[in-house]
């Protein structure tokens, strides 16, 4: 069997000859035959050209004025026709992102010229497999063994007192049942894989973190997805990293999707819990507590608070603090309407009323500015209706729960601490200040997004070291 897949490659609206070196008369095609590579540490396309066209310093040139984030967007791929994998129905690039590109002189294959592509995700339809049918596993990176081993003990005999060859390693008596979410229910597990040559001392039972995931019957891929996105998203919450999937099996009643991602290696390494927000949860516990209505009404604002919320721990302290506040701000959903007063006379009363304040007024004012200050006086009279408005900030923290009063640091320190930073007045900044209010931050970060989870069992400190 071939270590790749054929595609056929369009790159939908756009003209490569536009981007051809003018010494360069032959014409490029639009459809490209491609070799689709998939390794555990990458995802490359071979798009194969004739050499006199130039495609491959076209594609070059033209990949320098796009957004690398969209390219998949660009392109559309058929699985070329003599193409011999029957299981296969289709592979989909939609989501990729250009990683990078390479041409060399040295790229030929079958006397054909090509270029190099890498990207970041690809994926695959096969035909449904009918005994898996409505489930899946989610497979994490590396960082993911932290979600997952505190479920399982460590790898032991069955019995200490026989030498029988018997090992296990056996999930927590706490941790055995499945957690519900929507039309799913699901359960951090690891994956065993195993490796032995009797001839040799040592043998081996590699570990692979993941999500198990069963399905009620009529699942739909969209849906499944997004259960795997959103445990993925408390999971980073919780432990306070960005945590991601490098595999994905969903089994599907029409088809099997898999789904490869290419797995960061370098990354920063942190750890975290929920006690800084008083709440003493192991993610077991986590799991079991009522998020999962909230959590998938806001999936979105979520998203974008979590991602922010961990990659606040990565930066330099101005832009700590920068990222914080606006976690606050994303986070503030309420809309701000007028609130008027309660008057005692009818409209008509109330109209002979304002006219006879209105004439006074006038004999304050100079004949000739009568018709200016009419116009003012009408506008005036549309923001005396209202009651003053409080504070936006103020009034989003306590329909959070939250006492701004209670706080170590004023509300308008935060503010001046943000208008300085933001305007580069870093000299006006006091280093012990921006410390504490980053801490303070951090709380009321985890808080509001867990507010936005359903869970109120949180407590806010407001004792800074």
């Amino acid at each position: 069997m071939s270590d790749y897949h054929c595609l056929d490659i369009e790159f939908s609206n756009v003209n490569f000859n536009e981007y051809r070196y003018p010494n360069i008369k032959a014409k490029i095609k639009k459809i490209h035959h491609a070799h689709l590579y998939t390794q555990k540490d990458k995802i490359e396309l071979r798009i194969l050209f004739d050499e006199k066209t130039g495609f491959g310093d076209s594609l070059m040139l033209w990949t320098s004025k796009i957004d690398w984030r969209k390219f998949g967007s660009y392109i559309k791929i058929e699985l070329t026709k003599n193409y011999t994998n029957e299981r296969l129905q289709k592979i989909d690039l939609s989501d990729a992102k250009l990683i990078g590109i390479t041409n060399s002189s040295n790229f030929y294959e079958d006397s054909k010229k090509y270029i190099i592509v890498r990207i970041d995700t690809v994926k695959f339809y096969w035909n449904p497999v009918e005994s898996e049918k409505n489930k899946a596993e989610f497979y994490l990176d590396d960082k993911g063994f932290r979600v997952v081993e505190s479920f399982y003990s460590f790898l032991s005999p069955k019995s200490w007192f026989k030498n029988d060859g018997n090992f296990s390693i056996e999930r927590m008596n706490d941790s055995i049942k499945f957690y519900k979410l929507a039309k799913s229910t699901f359960r951090p597990e690891f994956n065993f894989v195993s490796k032995d040559d009797r001839r040799k001392r040592v043998a081996t039972v590699t570990k692979e973190p993941k999500f198990q995931f069963k399905y009620g019957k009529d699942i739909t891929e969209n849906e499944a997805v997004l259960y795997g996105d959103v445990i993925l998203m408390l999971a980073s919450f919780y432990h306070h990293i960005k945590i991601d999937y490098v595999f994905r099996r969903i089994h599907l009643p029409d088809n099997t999707i898999t789904i490869k991602n290419i797995e960061q290696n370098n990354f920063i390494d942190k750890s975290g819990n929920l006690r800084s927000f008083g709440i003493y949860w192991t993610f077991n516990k986590f799991l079991q507590s009522n998020w999962q209505k909230e959590s998938l009404k806001n999936f979105t604002l979520l998203s974008k608070a979590i991602s922010l919320f961990n990659q606040s721990h990565l930066v330099d302290s101005y832009s700590t603090f920068l990222i914080r506040y606006n976690i606050i701000e994303i986070c503030d959903k309420q809309k701000h309407g007028n609130i008027k007063f309660k008057f005692t006379l009818n409209k008509k009363q109330i109209k002979a009323k304002q006219d006879e304040a209105l004439l006074k007024l006038l004999e304050t004012i100079d004949k000739n500015e009568h018709d200016e200050f009419k116009k003012r006086w009408h506008n005036v009279l549309t923001l005396l209706q209202n009651k003053p408005m409080k504070n936006q900030l103020v009034s989003f923290l306590e329909s959070q729960n939250l006492d701004p009063k209670t706080f170590p640091i004023k509300l308008d320190d935060l503010k001046r601490l943000r208008d300085n930073i933001t305007h580069g007045s870093i000299a006006k900044v006091n280093s012990e200040q921006l410390r504490q209010a980053n801490i303070l931050l951090y709380r009321i970060n985890g808080i509001l997004i867990l507010n936005l989870m359903g869970i109120n069992d949180w407590k806010l400190n407001t004792e800074i070291n």
